[in-house]
């Protein structure tokens, strides 16, 4: 009995900095975070602009438009989208109200790029000046979007960016 309680601990002792919550990195984690694993698509909020900025950048202007089926929002709808939640959770954010829905519309892949990086400024805003506020789950929304334009990038005989 002695030596299955000996071997349950050292097992617990060794494998507890793989479980979320339990290590000790730098500081307590939030239970966003936690909740979050950590992970949100890898780090922060500029790791995960950074490649969906990237993304949305790479892709042919000439395929914005193409979706795989028709019950799918396009590779430009995603990035649209994208840019209304984040500008949406930011606005609720910071007590103001948000643009109108209209104003993220398809016209071009520089203006699309436009209100995609004007988005993530104001969640960095968020970040430094009510970090209070800034919700985690904005990092998993883009994350799960970036799945979907990873494989658009496949679909049209493409390689993402973070598989490069």
């Amino acid at each position: 009995m002695n030596r299955f309680l000996a071997i349950s601990l050292c097992c617990a002792v060794a494998l507890s900095p793989a479980v979320p919550g339990l290590a000790q990195e730098e500081g307590l984690k939030t239970a966003g975070e936690v909740a979050a694993g950590t992970f949100a698509w890898g780090h922060s909020l500029s790791y995960v602009r950074d490649h969906f900025l990237k993304a949305a950048a790479e892709f042919p202007e000439d395929k914005y438009g193409y979706r795989p089926t028709e019950e799918v929002r396009t590779f430009g709808e995603i990035l649209l989208h994208v840019a209304r939640y984040n500008h949406l959770v930011a606005s609720h954010a910071m007590g103001r109200p948000p643009e109108d829905v209209r104003e993220f519309a398809f016209h071009s892949k520089a203006e699309t790029i436009a209100k995609l990086k004007r988005s993530f400024e104001e969640l960095e805003e968020v970040s430094e000046k009510k970090p209070d506020r800034f919700d985690l789950d904005v990092l998993i929304h883009t994350s799960e979007h970036y799945g979907n334009l990873a494989t658009y990038y496949r679909l049209n005989g493409l390689v993402p960016p973070a598989s490069r």
